[in-house]
């Protein structure tokens, strides 16, 4: 197979999204309101870039899961889990025009996460198997950016570099308006966020604001006192832990899990 041909193939693997398919996480907060986001790929633009590459007939995935034993630490549902996570190898197949076939597969292994732990665990070895063949690679060049956040935990999208973009793209005039939320979507995750520089309990107010998770943006009073039973417990922030707690203390008790 002429390599000329096999280039083309891995330039398309290689090149940057359009700013629309590209998401960010939080990964670090600060005292001050700003937080450190991530960029990545989801799970989804992964597969329509490789039916983009290769056809949708030309490409296939296959996840093994890790199995350890079951694990002596428990979950954040207090459950226990037989795997670890899960190894995915991605098998793409470029054919050229006289037929000639060569087959590529990458291979790569993620966790599970936290929360949708299954779901969460198969995305992030997707994903990260994708890198192997050069897809939203390029995100890893960044570095950090920094966004700031309002009292509801939301933040304006970055702009991401003109080498970041796709070729000819322009960012609209209007992209400044445009907001994103917090909300850790857990099938999109490969880690879960570090609080850093907590603020005090008092700051947060009577009816304090979640500000990451299902619930994120949303007052203690908009949600289940159950959920607020779960901060109470698994909080990583301590004075979300300490409000959660007083929450509890004042409004009483419920009668089952946190929702999830």
């Amino acid at each position: 197979m002429d390599s000329t041909y096999v280039k083309e193939v891995f330039d398309i693997l290689a090149k940057p999204f359009h700013p629309d398919d590209v998401e960010w996480r939080p990964q670090k907060f600060v005292k001050n309101g700003s937080c450190q986001v991530l960029a990545y790929i989801t799970a989804r633009g992964v597969m329509n870039r490789l039916d983009e590459a290769v056809g949708p007939a030309n490409w296939d995935m296959h996840l093994q899961p890790i199995d350890m034993g079951v694990s002596a630490k428990l979950d954040k549902q207090g459950n226990h889990t037989d795997y670890k996570g899960f190894v995915c190898t991605l098998t793409l197949r470029i054919e050229d025009e006289e037929g000639n076939v060569k087959v590529v597969t990458r291979q790569d292994v993620a966790n599970l996460t936290d929360f949708e732990a299954i779901k969460g665990g198969a995305s992030g070895a997707i994903k990260r198997a994708a890198v192997q063949f050069g897809i939203g690679r390029y995100l890893y060049g960044l570095g950090q950016t920094w966004v700031q956040t309002d009292d509801k935990g939301k933040f304006k999208t970055p702009k991401l570099p003109v080498w970041a973009l796709p070729d000819g793209y322009e960012y609209p005039e209007t992209f400044a308006k445009t907001e994103n939320t917090m909300e850790p979507t857990s099938s999109d995750w490969d880690d879960v966020p570090v609080y850093t520089e907590p603020t005090q309990a008092s700051n947060l107010g009577e009816d304090p604001v979640v500000t990451f998770g299902k619930h994120n943006g949303k007052h203690f009073s908009e949600i289940p006192i159950d959920y607020i039973e779960w901060l109470a417990k698994n909080a990583q922030k301590p004075d979300m832990k300490e409000a959660a707690n007083k929450w509890v203390a004042t409004h009483g008790a419920g009668t089952e899990n946190a929702p999830w």
